[in-house]
């Protein structure tokens, strides 16, 4: 009995299997979450996998993060996000020397993913959905909690668990919402940094593998490929959905050139999946009331996306609701600066790195956080940020980081827009990382 025998039965196999006695309460979760769609579904049930497996990468990454114990609240370490700034309520996990019960929670996560997929292998694809929402709401709280776990493959993952344990019409929304994906991540490309190639022209070694003088060729070659031709992959003629569907599998992997394994892991196994072989155009887009949380899902990742536009300035100088929508490559960042106490630095720092993204609400939080707590002196902050080789410009200047405060959704005076901020430096060509 093979791997095959199971993820790909047939559709009256899996209709038998569903006949089988089940309690009322069982009934209506099937009911309820659709389960019944991956059970004769074989881009859904490899689809879980693909999921299960972003759980594990990302997981494995975070495991050994000290970012959400209780040591970091203790340090004054964690860092919230701008919309939950009193995260630390919620952080009760401890790491190691101090504790085991992070290493405890990950194991059982772990549990939860080798559970799941033994259970793909014997099609109960009930307990597969019931452990991956599990496994989403454990991933909810860890995001919750640390600001330091953002990231863009978050918002592809976390979107395909969503439309799988939630939606009606589960594969549609799946393929619709990798698309749209493509298509939001061009508002953060339409500037200089990718339309002419700056990104890339700052630094020191340029676009990895092509030649120098190609970078704004190859950026405007994605920007119209995510743009425009992403939607080809729905398109019937096969010619045109395998060569779109080709490009896009190259994308990724030239991606991971620079991001390595964590982005193309997450993202390309639903490509694969959703528009590979088993693809067929869908018939019909269903509009019905039991697709309104797939509808309402793709308005939420609009909104989201429009955030950093609706705050004035130049949100990948200023950073302002930058991370809210898709930002991955947005610019090439350098920044320098200091933190002094009654005028006498305590800690400076430079990040030279591209993809360093020297956030003024980091620097602030962790600052305030460390230093303010009930002491007289004042604590001053100084932030120089250049993006894309430009001058780097003096964004932050202010006296008194205690007294501050971080708006998440709109504009913050003491943060100096591209008009604003005045040019103190010019940088050097850098490095990726």
């Amino acid at each position: 009995m093979n791997l095959q025998s199971h993820i790909g039965r047939d559709v009256d196999t899996d209709l038998a299997m569903q006949r089988e006695p089940t309690s009322g309460v069982l009934s209506i979760y099937r009911a309820i979450f659709s389960v019944e769609e991956i059970a004769t579904d074989v881009t859904l049930k490899w689809l879980s996998g693909a999921i299960l497996l972003g759980f594990l990468v990302t997981f494995s990454t975070w495991m050994n993060s000290a970012l959400t114990t209780v040591q970091a609240v203790k340090n004054s370490t964690y860092l919230c996000w701008p919309f939950f700034q009193s995260c630390k309520n919620l952080i009760f996990l401890s790491s190691f020397p101090e504790g085991y019960s992070q290493a405890v929670f990950y194991m059982i996560l772990f549990g939860l993913i080798a559970s799941a997929s033994y259970a793909i292998y014997l099609g109960r694809w009930m307990y597969v959905h019931l452990a991956i929402l599990f496994l989403f709401f454990a991933k909810i709280y860890l995001l919750l909690i640390s600001y330091g776990f953002k990231g863009n493959y978050e918002y592809y993952h976390n979107f395909f668990c969503f439309t799988f344990l939630f939606c009606a019409n589960k594969k549609f929304f799946a393929q619709l919402g990798l698309v749209f994906f493509y298509f939001l991540s061009t508002a953060g490309k339409i500037h200089p940094s990718w339309l002419l190639g700056q990104y890339f022209t700052a630094l020191k070694e340029g676009l990895p593998i092509f030649p120098f003088g190609t970078e704004a060729l190859m950026t405007n070659l994605v920007i119209a490929m995510e743009m425009v031709g992403c939607w080809f992959l729905f398109s019937r003629n096969p010619l045109i959905q395998r060569s779109v569907f080709a490009f896009f599998v190259a994308f990724h992997l030239y991606s991971g050139t620079l991001v390595g394994y964590r982005y193309p892991s997450i993202v390309m196994p639903p490509l694969l999946i959703l528009f590979g072989p088993w693809f067929q155009a869908p018939e019909r887009v269903p509009v019905d009331r039991r697709s309104a949380p797939g509808w309402l899902s793709m308005i939420c990742l609009v909104v989201l996306q429009l955030i950093p536009h609706m705050i004035r300035g130049d949100e990948k100088l200023t950073l302002e609701g930058n991370f809210y929508g898709l930002y991955m490559f947005e610019a090439n960042h350098q920044c320098y600066g200091s933190i002094s106490r009654d005028g006498k630095p305590v800690l400076t720092f430079a990040e030279v790195d591209a993809v360093s993204r020297c956030d003024p609400y980091d620097l602030w939080f962790r600052a305030k956080h460390r230093y303010c707590a009930g002491l007289s002196a004042k604590y001053g902050m100084i932030l120089n940020h250049s993006i894309n080789g430009e001058p780097f410009r003096e964004i932050v200047n202010e006296p008194d980081v205690c007294t501050l405060v971080y708006h998440p959704f709109s504009r913050n005076s003491w943060i100096k827009d591209e008009k604003e901020a005045p040019a103190v430096a010019r940088p050097v060509q850098n490095f990726f990382r």
